[in-house]
């Protein structure tokens, strides 16, 4: 198993802040954090404009974690990267990770 390729911040205003290539080799970590930080949460923001790299496993647990939230919950992506919005518009996963 490789290292772990990207980081998560959290700022003021209760952004998150992806850093880094979300791959297979995090999606244990990933699967985990979305599952414990946003369990009971009413607002996610997600910043992705430091995401270099996503593969097809970490866009997937993100979008089924996307429709596994209550309809009350609002999800919010923020700032993709150059890099994301290109892997989003060729796989055309983006109607699906924005709501």
């Amino acid at each position: 198993m490789g290292m772990l390729q990207f980081s998560v911040s959290q700022d003021a205003e209760g952004v998150f802040r992806f850093k880094g290539e979300l791959t297979i080799h995090g999606i244990e970590y990933l699967k985990k954090f979305l599952d414990t930080s946003f369990a009971h949460a009413k607002k996610i923001s997600i910043c992705m404009a430091g995401v270099t790299f996503a593969d097809t496993a970490s866009l997937q647990l993100l979008i089924a974690f996307r429709r596994s939230l209550k309809p009350e919950t609002e999800w919010r992506l923020l700032e993709l990267s150059p890099e994301l919005e290109k892997i989003l518009e060729i796989s055309d996963l983006k109607n699906s990770l924005i709501r």
